[in-house]
């Protein structure tokens, strides 16, 4: 039986699963967070009602609308999806009804980790807003032919990107270190990422800039604006500023704020963007404040190592139980 839903709410709509059996919860995009929103709203229900819940690491494709209610144009079709569960030892079963549902071939990932960590839209975003609008007062308008395609990377572009991911990658290798029964070989770079996962779309896999500059599945897409007496703006009520910030970097904050990872350049850019936003996620002194208005896991009360990985450890199988218990006499 399935649930379909994108947010919070969705989750929150569980009578429905009553006296059901199995129950497979969805999340399309698996970023943000998650396992640990369902965690926290369903509690003890995930056991008791027999729940699985299960995800992506990315989207399947993009879709624009060409006529509203009667065409669409997908764009960047995945060669594979990865999915992960919670139980994680339900991630066969996910992956199998993920293949039948998108018609892609779905590869399971070792756990939620390797989705809520992997670079994607919550870095690469806000480090393209910010570096080609870094200079930008918040009025004056831009001629339309200088701003450039969203994906159309330059050199500033990427070396911010890449300041993000060395963050990431930081943060994983401080959980591996604290917990190295978790498996994070999943959770890679972005250049390696973007590659593995559009690698026939692209013609020039030489560099950050050229991964995304020459991969065809970016071609047509271009940044949110809105137009302006004198041209054009970033649009700061898009999805680029109150998706990727309070729901992406704030939640990398979080974790790394848990883990003991310096984060300066995920904490530069969310205060530049909440400069546009009419509310701040850091205070003067770097930390985290109106939780409630992100994904943050300090916002459900997971405010330790050990709540931040709960879902991502996996049970131990009968045999190893044993082998414990003799291990312990």
């Amino acid at each position: 039986f399935f649930f379909f839903f994108q947010a919070e709410d969705g989750i929150r709509d569980v009578e429905r699963s009553r006296g059901l059996g199995d129950v497979y919860k969805r999340q399309v995009y698996g970023q943000g967070a998650f396992d640990l929103q369902a965690r926290a709203i369903f509690k003890e229900k995930l056991a008791k009602k027999n729940i699985t819940i299960f995800a992506l690491t990315n989207v399947p494709f993009i879709c624009k609308i060409i006529e509203h209610g009667k065409s669409i144009n997908i764009i960047g079709p995945k060669d594979h999806l990865y999915c992960a569960s919670y139980p994680p030892e339900k991630v066969d079963q996910a992956a199998n009804l993920i293949s039948l549902l998108y018609y892609i071939p779905t590869f399971t990932i070792p756990n939620f980790l390797c989705i809520t960590l992997t670079p994607s839209n919550q870095i690469i975003h806000p480090g393209r807003v910010y570096s080609v609008f870094k200079e930008w007062d918040g009025k004056t308008g831009y001629d339309p032919k200088d701003v450039p395609r969203l994906y159309d990377l330059d050199e500033d572009s990427a070396y911010e990107i890449q300041l993000l991911d060395d963050e990431i990658q930081a943060i994983k290798h401080a959980i591996v270190k604290q917990f190295p029964e978790i498996d994070l070989s999943q959770l890679m770079p972005i250049k390696e990422r973007i590659i593995k996962q559009y690698s026939k779309q692209i013609t020039d896999k030489s560099t950050l800039k050229t991964v995304f500059s020459t991969n065809s599945g970016y071609d047509i897409l271009v940044f949110p604006t809105k137009k302006v007496e004198d041209g054009i703006v970033i649009n700061v009520e898009s999805r680029f500023f109150w998706e990727d910030i309070p729901f992406g970097l704030c939640i990398l904050k979080n974790y790394g704020d848990v883990f003991g990872v310096p984060m300066p350049n995920t904490e530069r850019i969310i205060k530049w963007h909440q400069k546009f936003m009419k509310v701040n996620f850091l205070d003067e002194d770097n930390s985290l404040i109106n939780v409630e208005l992100t994904g943050a896991p300090s916002k459900y009360g997971f405010t330790t190592k050990e709540d931040l990985v709960a879902t991502s450890l996996r049970k131990p199988t009968p045999k190893l139980q044993k082998l414990n218990q003799l291990n312990n006499i």
